[in-house]
C-alpha cells in the first residue's frame, strides 16, 4: 500500500507520531474511504495529497513561529486526520471526525492529553460547523487547511462539468502559505489563471474561509493576508 509522502514544497517532518501514523495501513484506508465518499458527492480532492499538505504546512507554520517540536507534531497529526469524519458523510464531518480521531489515537497509545488536543483541532476546523481556533494546534490546522486552493484538487478536466468550486480551484496554479516570524505575519499567495477565475471570484467563494483563517492567525499572534497575482485581496 502506498504511504503518504511529504509535499515537495515543504520541509519533511522529523521522526514523530506523524511519521508513524502516515504509514499506518488502517489510517491510510480511512483517508482513502473518506475521499471516496466526497468524490461520490462531487467534492474536490480531500485525499492523501490534501492530508499530507495540510499536515506539513500546519507543522511548518508552528515551527516558523517558534513553537516546540511537540506542538508541531500534534499539528501535523491533526492535519493528517482532520477529514476522516467524511467517511460518515459531509454534514458534521468535523465534530463526528473529532470523536472518531480521539478513539483512533488512544487505541494507538497516544496520551489522553495529546489525543484531546488533536480532537479539539479536528472538531473546530470547519467553517460550516462554526469552528474556531482554540489553541495553537487548532489555529495552525485551520490556516493550513484553508490555504489548499489549487488546480490539482479538481477531479475532472472537463471544463463544461465544473461547478464554482472546480472553476476557482482550477484557476489557481500555485498556492504558497508563508509564515514570517519576525513580522508575526501569515500570508497566502496565489497565482491565478484569469481565463478561469479572478480575484473577485476567489474572494466571493472563500471569504468565510479567509475570515476563519484571519481569526486563527490572531490566535497565533499574527496578521493574515491573501495575495492573488501579487495583489492583496484581503
Amino acid at each position: 500500500m502506498k504511504e503518504l509522502q511529504p509535499h515537495h514544497n515543504v520541509t519533511p517532518l522529523r521522526s514523530s507520531l506523524f511519521e508513524r501514523l502516515r504509514r499506518d495501513p488502517e489510517i491510510l484506508t480511512l483517508i482513502d474511504k473518506a475521499d471516496g465518499v466526497l468524490a461520490a458527492l462531487g467534492y474536490t480532492d480531500h485525499g492523501r495529497r490534501h492530508a499530507t499538505l495540510v499536515a506539513t504546512n500546519a507543522s511548518r507554520v508552528l515551527a516558523t513561529l517558534g513553537h516546540d517540536a511537540h506542538a508541531c507534531d500534534l499539528a501535523a497529526v491533526a492535519g493528517l486526520l482532520h477529514d476522516l469524519g467524511n467517511c460518515a458523510g459531509r454534514p458534521s464531518h468535523a465534530s463526528a471526525g473529532a470523536v472518531f480521531v480521539y478513539q483512533l489515537l488512544v487505541a494507538r497509545d497516544v496520551s489522553v492529553a495529546d489525543a484531546a488536543t488533536i480532537m479539539s483541532a479536528v472538531g473546530n476546523h470547519d467553517e460550516n460547523e462554526h469552528g474556531t481556533a482554540v489553541d495553537a494546534v487548532s489555529a495552525a490546522l485551520i490556516v493550513a487547511d484553508k490555504a489548499d486552493i489549487h488546480r490539482s484538487r479538481v477531479r475532472t478536466r472537463r471544463i463544461e462539468d465544473f461547478d464554482v468550486h472546480d472553476k476557482v480551484n482550477y484557476a489557481v496554479t500555485k498556492a504558497e502559505l508563508e509564515a514570517h516570524a519576525a513580522g508575526r505575519a501569515l500570508a497566502l499567495s496565489l497565482v491565478c489563471d484569469l481565463a478561469y477565475a479572478g480575484p473577485t471570484d476567489i474572494l466571493d467563494l472563500f471569504n468565510t474561509r479567509f475570515a476563519m483563517s484571519r481569526s486563527a492567525a490572531a490566535v497565533l499572534g499574527c496578521t493574515y493576508t491573501v495575495m492573488v497575482n501579487d495583489e492583496p485581496i484581503l
